[in-house]
């Protein structure tokens, strides 16, 4: 009778054992050999679409004054998100900033590898830092339960804008920036944001530090009362300046954009109005930050209101949808 069975002559006791003891460390010699078995290593597939893994297994590379601090992803969004939002904003509301947080990354993910570094800015803190769990636990908790997610257009990760208050209106990137590539900024009525204490502010400006600084953005060769007579401010639909141009005998000598102009004299946002006076100027200013994406205030009287976080990225950001990585 042939019944195709392996007969093992001779085959001792101590034979068997070192066999089967072989047998059982083979997994262990081959992981330190090769790596662990099954064990995903690249962050991308060669299409550039991020693996599907655990998102924590993911590293930021934080460039520091000392050199490169490596940490998870997951980690380095906590702290991200503690220095960009109040942790006393409702939770959806830091749901949303954390989904756009991450957004940001899986687009630096797509541009540039697996091998992700970033300004450590404002994070130097945290290295240093002993016990912060209870100062982090608000952002730790809106970074996990938005695990993986990341916001974007037709398959593509968004422009993923934020900033503080709006002036009632966040602003439409196609008129401002004369573009298609940012469909889902169409602008979005923040009324609430006027409820805000930091809603409006005035800044003045004397004279001589305004003519100092404008003629070293558009030259010497003008005289005083040349500049000072000659501005004028051209608007956006959401009430926000888009340029600012010098006419000098009907002719334009020089132009910034808004956002230039108003950083030159640390206006907190480029919704503003000027009022003129022999001396100085004072810039009645509404909202703080360029307006564009989800205003962070906005947000959070959505969540106040009962939005969900993605209800209210779906209000800043048209069209579109959250997605996890794949």
């Amino acid at each position: 009778m042939n019944d195709n069975r392996i007969v093992l002559k001779g085959t001792n006791k101590r034979d068997a054992g070192g066999f089967l003891l072989f047998v059982f460390l083979l997994p262990y010699v081959c992981a330190c050999l090769w790596g662990h078995v099954g064990e995903e290593t690249d962050a991308l597939r060669s299409d550039g679409q991020i693996q599907e893994t655990d998102a924590v297994q993911y590293k930021v590379q934080v460039d520091m004054n000392w050199g490169l601090w490596e940490i998870p992803m997951e980690d380095y969004l906590a702290y991200k998100l503690e220095a960009v939002m109040p942790g006393n904003y409702e939770p959806e509301a830091l749901k949303a900033q954390a989904v756009l947080l991450r957004t940001e990354l899986v687009q630096i993910f797509r541009e540039e590898g697996e091998n992700l570094r970033i300004a450590g800015d404002n994070l130097e803190k945290w290295y240093e830092a002993g016990d912060t769990e209870e100062e982090l636990a608000p952002y730790r908790q809106a970074v996990e339960e938005t695990k993986g997610q990341y916001l974007c257009y037709q398959g593509e990760p968004v422009q993923a804008s934020y900033f503080r208050l709006s002036n009632g209106q966040t602003r439409n990137a196609e008129e401002v920036w004369h573009t298609d590539k940012c469909p889902y900024l169409t602008g979005t009525a923040c009324e609430q944001d006027k409820a805000s204490k930091d809603y409006s502010r005035d800044v003045t400006v004397s004279r001589v530090n305004f003519l100092y600084e404008i003629r070293s953005r558009i030259g010497e060769e003008y005289a005083d009362q040349e500049l000072w007579d000659g501005i004028s401010f051209s608007y956006d639909s959401a009430g926000y300046v888009t340029d600012v141009s010098f006419i000098i005998e009907e002719k334009e000598v020089g132009k910034l954009d808004g956002e230039t102009f108003r950083h030159l004299f640390s206006l907190p946002s480029a919704s503003f109005e000027m009022e003129q006076g022999e001396t100085k100027l004072i810039f009645h200013v509404t909202g703080a930050g360029h307006g564009f994406g989800m205003s962070q205030y906005g947000a959070n009287s959505r969540a106040l209101n009962g939005q969900t976080y993605d209800q209210i990225l779906k209000d800043f950001f048209s069209g579109t949808e959250l997605a996890k990585f794949e």
